[in-house]
């Protein structure tokens, strides 16, 4: 088992240092986002002529186990005559914006959830944790589909790489 641990330290560690994009499961996976979007907000800004719904001030989006956090979100959404519930397309987060969910936290400047992809992407100073382990890069795409999380460093920070901190589990000498 430690093998396997190290394996996957070693091989996660060469490609943070090399440069590489890294790529990790996510608690994520096959999350339904057709469930309700609950949004609550200090501040609701409605801008039907556009297709945008604007809120601002502490704002915080639950979505069965996904739960998105920033300064400010704008909702894009279409509506037909036909249908008295509008469409959401895309929810774009700015400022402090945070993805929890039961296993890992995301922090980053921005984020843009794509509702029909069924893809979130984070942008600016990413922070991806999931347990004690910590990625640091600037872009980050989440699949909600696969799960596959993609992180990429930023081209004149850090020399364009993807930087981490990864714990390896003590050896259980008892199962030696």
């Amino acid at each position: 088992m430690i093998r396997i641990a190290v394996f996957l330290f070693i091989t996660i560690f060469s490609a943070s240092v090399l440069g590489f994009t890294v790529n990790a499961q996510s608690d994520l996976k096959d999350h339904d986002t057709y469930q309700p979007l609950d949004i609550d907000a200090e501040r609701f800004e409605l801008r039907q002529r556009d297709g945008q719904a604007v809120f601002s001030g502490t704002v915080k989006v639950t979505q069965g186990k996904l739960i998105l956090s920033s300064d400010s979100l704008t909702v894009f959404y279409a509506s037909s005559s036909k249908n008295t519930n509008p469409s959401i397309d895309r929810l774009d987060a700015r400022g402090g914006v945070k993805l929890f969910s039961s296993t890992e936290q995301v922090v980053s400047d921005w984020s843009v959830y794509d509702v029909n992809r069924r893809l979130v992407t984070f942008g600016g100073n990413v922070i991806l944790t999931q347990g004690d382990n910590t990625l640091n890069g600037e872009r980050l795409e989440l699949d909600l589909v696969s799960g596959l999380t993609k992180l990429d460093g930023e081209s004149g920070k850090n020399n364009g790489r993807v930087s981490g901190t990864f714990n390896v589990p003590e050896n259980d000498k008892s199962n030696q």
